[in-house]
């Protein structure tokens, strides 16, 4: 073995160490193989190539035994600990790799982020206090890459991509939700196409506020209102509401804790919408974020609390 101040030479070939050690371990050439997992021949070359390489003879063969030489006593004290310890550096660096750390950045929808990452951190914080965590709660579409995020929190329906999506609780629908003093004061619609004669509160902030989705029958159809209050907060709007100010479109969650608040036109529901843990590859995902889509696996979003 030669030592350089940059570099470390060895000049035994390993499969011939570890050949050598299975012969003293396991006693026999064929015993050795099979622990190895080849052929005795092989075995046996290895070892007489690490005997070359030393220039000297380590096991006394016969056709009954193999006993060690003097020098392959020697030799044998002496490399045992060394690959012991190099085992014992390769067991404790798999765990390193293995165990979740580092530092994981995420991001949501603003509320949606708040409902969901409340207890999933807490929970999370308490298993991996090694792992440092970002959360971003934004409404906009962040670029997952470019911007440095491990993982989005998106609803869908998804745009096509390279990222990875994953399916993270039972889907809840889009429903309209109105007041029963609105409805006394103003009447109750009875197909999207009355939408138009009513206020309407809608969600901002979206590519399309103003346009709410609907089926009919096995179709989905849009339908345009006219908004009357426009705001970026779905707590906002479950209140705006519940006050009989006007028609929401909210998640089922939002209106269907409200007191005095009952869903309208439930036959025109559209298909519910998946939330959906988004990450850029499944190659080389870090414990960290595999612990965390765990975490996220199965959440399933309470209805919200309101006065």
């Amino acid at each position: 073995m030669v030592v350089g101040r940059s570099h470390l030479h060895l000049d035994a070939d390993p499969r011939g160490i570890l050949a050598f050690l299975a012969v003293v371990e396991h006693g026999t050439f064929r015993a050795a193989a099979k622990s190895l997992n080849v052929p005795p021949s092989t075995v046996s070359r290895w070892v007489a190539d690490l005997e070359t390489c030393l220039d000297t003879r380590l096991l006394a063969r016969t056709t009954r035994s193999v006993t060690l030489t003097d020098a392959g006593a020697l030799y044998h004290h002496e490399v045992l600990p060394a690959v012991e310890a190099l085992h014992q550096a390769e067991t404790r660096v798999a765990a390193l790799r293995d165990e979740p750390r580092g530092h994981l950045r995420l991001t949501a929808p603003f509320e949606l982020g708040q409902d969901l990452f409340g207890k999933v951190l807490t929970d999370y914080a308490a298993r991996y206090p090694d792992v440092r965590v970002t959360l971003d709660l934004i409404d906009r579409q962040v670029q997952l890459v470019a911007e440095g995020y491990d993982l989005a929190v998106r609803v869908g329906p998804l745009e096509d991509s390279t990222l990875i999506a994953k399916a993270l609780e039972n889907p809840q629908p889009m429903c309209v939700f109105a007041s029963q003093r609105y409805l006394q004061a103003h009447g109750c619609p009875s197909e999207p196409e009355d939408l138009k004669d009513h206020r309407c509160l809608v969600m901002s902030g979206a590519k399309a506020p103003s346009t709410w989705g609907f089926r009919r029958g096995r179709k989905r159809v849009t339908m345009t209102v006219v908004p009357h209050y426009a705001v970026n907060c779905f707590s906002i709007l479950a209140e705006l509401t519940r006050q009989g100010l006007g028609i929401s479109r909210m998640p089922q969650r939002y209106g269907c804790s409200l007191n005095g608040v009952v869903e309208i036109l439930p036959s025109f529901t559209p298909p519910a919408r998946s939330v959906y843990a988004v990450y850029p590859s499944r190659r080389h995902v870090s414990p960290a974020l595999r612990a965390m889509l765990t975490h996220l696996d199965g959440v399933v979003l309470s209805p919200r609390q309101h006065p």
